[in-house]
């Protein structure tokens, strides 16, 4: 069964590893998420070695359809972020097959 890593796991998992106190490692979680989010509203790429990147793309208006209604419509142009695991992520979630 597959489960969602919370904000607060992350926490955990700094406390245990870094020995700081849990309010203090969830300040550190918060503000490495923060300045993630600000870099790509801001349009930027973040490339986070031995991980993967993180990219910002534009997409461009296209036609769709309502599922419930069959009526036709146009799906605004909006932006949205790919991510790209680094090679050596990729080997490891692999390596497990």
């Amino acid at each position: 069964m597959k489960k969602n890593v919370t904000r607060k796991e992350l926490a955990l998992s700094v406390t245990e590893k870094l020995g700081v106190a849990q309010r203090n490692a969830a300040e550190i979680v918060d503000t490495v998420f923060a300045t993630l989010k600000n870099t790509l509203v801001q349009g930027e790429s973040i490339k986070l070695v031995q991980f993967g990147s993180l990219n910002v793309r534009d997409k461009s208006p296209r036609r769709g359809r309502n599922p419930q209604t069959g009526q036709s419509l146009t799906i605004a142009k909006r932006q949205m972020i790919s991510f790209r695991p680094s090679r050596q992520l990729r080997e490891r979630l692999n390596d497990n097959l």
